[in-house]
């Protein structure tokens, strides 16, 4: 069966994306299957996937912004920067309290530059970081420019190893055990990430996520959505019937602003397209 499509799973922790990917594939019984956008095995929650043709979406699907609810441990430091690390430092952190963790926020929202940590899945001349890591090289991770819109405190809790509960919504290429690990180095304690759930990529919401479990159960096509609910960060650009020439490939002739737009003949979705002098050209065509 060749479906073209999105699912919306909710991971599990202790799965790597590309576990998840394959056991999709099993279900479906088809071999064109991809995730848009890695979530770490130990992290849960919203993991797009795409069948088919909505593939091509993937690098378009995973520039949309992206929420989490995140846990940082003060006064740990891991190599990996997360619980699943190997612990490199332990200090008292019992002095920190709720105001000034919170008082220090502010410095990491908007725009600002991060960088990613070694053990992650960055390109390095052709290679994942991760195995260069894991050959022993060392690894000097470039700054990338990332940005926080929302950065909300939703619990503290005190203690020899405080902990702090956020709310999170970023751009892509942030990483949240950057975000403890700065956040601890600012307080001068140390941090790690401890707990992470993707709660939403663009316009898909965990509370809409179905399990891998669920998917295997039924009729699987019952989960599957059309991809543009995950490209509301691309705005829609829609053809009058008389332009149908469009989802052949061919370009058409329309009044418009330069950009890349979702197409769409009436309310059928037809994929991407860029408009530039004049012209709507296809860049990706489901059609």
């Amino acid at each position: 069966m060749d479906c073209i499509g999105l699912f919306n799973i909710c991971k599990v922790p202790g799965m790597s994306s590309h576990e998840v990917v394959n056991v999709v594939r099993r279900i479906v019984g088809m071999k064109r299957v991809g995730h848009s956008g890695t979530l770490d095995p130990c992290a849960c929650g919203v993991l797009l996937v795409c069948l088919g043709k909505a593939a091509r979406l993937s690098d378009y699907i995973s520039a949309g912004s992206k929420s989490y609810r995140a846990e940082v441990l003060f006064g740990i430091t891991t190599d990996g920067g997360d619980a699943e690390g190997t612990i490199l430092t332990q200090t008292d952190a019992g002095h920190l309290c709720e105001d000034e963790v919170i008082a220090a926020l502010p410095q990491f929202t908007g725009a600002f530059q991060q960088r990613p940590p070694a053990r992650s899945a960055v390109w390095i001349n052709g290679e994942r970081s991760y195995d260069l890591v894991l050959r022993g090289q060392a690894v000097e991770m470039p700054m990338r420019n990332v940005n926080i819109s929302v950065l909300t405190p939703v619990r503290f809790v005190p203690g020899t190893h405080p902990r702090l509960l956020l709310d999170i919504t970023c751009s892509r290429g942030t990483f949240i055990r950057s975000l403890a690990y700065d956040l601890g180095e600012v307080l001068g304690v140390g941090a790690t990430l401890s707990f992470l759930a993707r709660t939403a990529v663009s316009g898909c919401r965990i509370s809409d996520a179905v399990t891998l479990d669920e998917l295997a159960a039924g009729d699987f096509t019952h989960w599957l959505h059309s991809p543009d609910i995950a490209l509301e960060h691309i705005p829609a650009f829609i053809l009058p019937e008389e332009q149908a020439t469009y989802q052949r490939g061919t370009p058409v002739t329309v009044p418009g602003v330069p950009g890349l737009y979702r197409i769409y003949l009436e309310s059928r979705f037809l994929g991407l397209g860029q408009w530039e002098d004049g012209v709507l050209r296809n860049v990706v065509n489901l059609a």
